[in-house]
């Protein structure tokens, strides 16, 4: 369990808050969260822990704080490091910004800003084979499947892990493509309406494969209407 009462930093260091009480107890959440999706509750504590702090945290900042050994803290940021969801600076890099670095030569951790990124990355490090090698399977199942038997339904499941996969795949990698774009401009304005349109797209009336094909028709009765008429 986390320790609250390690938040502040000795007398020796300025008495320098890393991150307020009450933040601090919402650390618990981060914990659980990062702990459903596939990371070790300790991750979770230190992700948390990265993302309320103040400012960049060295390892005995979240030692103290998070009442953890060395080794554990040691492993436990390589992972995180490993799926992009923090990154490593030098305290010398920091010090313009911080002057709490001033003269310190020790490695800093910070939790990246951009979450969807970090989404990205544990799609395309841990999920994206996963899937892939389950979807090899129920192709591989439905390839074996006997075709003399009509409706077989073994193979109706099969067609549904593989189009259940196929849309995992089509939904992670516009994700993982979304993010090779974030150094453009309209990066932030695209992220920020994205929820809006998947919504607009999800609950729309009609499925937009009818909407296409409405367009099409539409167009191709312009078209002949038109060469009516020049005819």
């Amino acid at each position: 369990m986390i320790q609250s009462e390690t938040v502040n930093e000795s007398s020796s260091e300025n008495d320098q808050l890393i991150i307020e009480p009450e933040l601090f107890q919402e650390i618990a959440a981060f914990e659980t969260f990062l702990s459903k999706i596939g990371f070790k509750r300790i991750e979770g504590s230190i992700f948390g822990l990265l993302v309320l702090a103040k400012r960049p945290l060295t390892s005995d900042d979240i030692e103290n704080a998070l009442g953890l050994s060395q080794s554990a803290v040691s492993i436990a940021v390589k992972n995180l490091t490993h799926f992009g969801a923090i990154e490593v600076r030098e305290s010398r890099d920091l010090a313009h910004i911080y002057p709490f670095f001033k003269d310190k030569r020790v490695k800093t951790y910070i939790a990246k800003e951009d979450s969807l990124n970090i989404v990205a990355t544990v799609f395309r490090k841990r999920e994206q084979e996963t899937i892939e090698e389950f979807k090899a399977m129920a192709m591989r199942a439905l390839n074996v499947t006997d075709d003399s038997i009509q409706e077989d339904p073994r193979k109706r499941r099969l067609k549904s892990i593989i189009a259940t996969c196929e849309i995992a795949e089509a939904v992670m990698n516009f994700v993982i493509g979304l993010t090779q774009k974030a150094h453009s401009p309209f990066y932030d304005d695209i992220v920020s309406k994205l929820p809006k349109v998947l919504d607009f797209l999800s609950k729309g009336q009609e499925p937009l494969t009818q909407i296409t094909t409405d367009i099409k028709n539409a167009f191709a009765q312009k078209l002949k209407e038109q060469i009516s008429k020049k005819l």
